[in-house]
């Protein structure tokens, strides 16, 4: 196999990877949409607001299910985070979600993982496609 091959037929090969995992990730999420609707359900009840990416990708379906998981990873980790320039996210916010059983945040870490599994496998793919189309043709 020469590397051309080898570069044309693993940017095929990862093409169609990367979209068979999406289609996989929207199908986790799609199976666990019931408890992200009552975390999320719960997380409002408790007075706290969610940051506009969050309120935004509730409109865009499986687009942008990795930012619907983000915040709440984000505030499960302890990350500190702003919904503007001189507003942090109130530290309630951080105890709601720390304070969650672990299993009802697992999925979420684990398919957020299954997400940058997907994201590194694009970067990869680009890269392929990039010694493919300039540097070998």
């Amino acid at each position: 196999m020469t590397i051309y091959n080898f570069f044309m037929y693993g940017s095929v090969f990862l093409f169609f990877l990367i979209g068979v995992l999406h289609i996989c990730a929207a199908a986790i999420f799609r199976k666990n949409k019931d408890k992200y609707d009552q975390f999320v359900g719960e997380y409002q009840q408790a007075g706290l607001p969610l940051d506009l990416t969050t309120r935004v990708s509730g409109f865009m379906g499986f687009y942008a299910n990795y930012q619907k998981l983000a915040f709440f990873i984000r505030l499960y980790r302890g990350v500190k985070m702003r919904f503007s320039k001189k507003e942090y996210v109130k530290q309630e916010a951080y105890d709601f979600v720390q304070g969650q059983p672990y299993e009802k945040i697992t999925w979420m870490l684990e398919l957020l993982n299954f997400y940058k599994v997907i994201y590194l496998l694009t970067a990869i793919f680009s890269v392929f496609l990039v010694v493919f189309s300039y540097v070998l043709n």
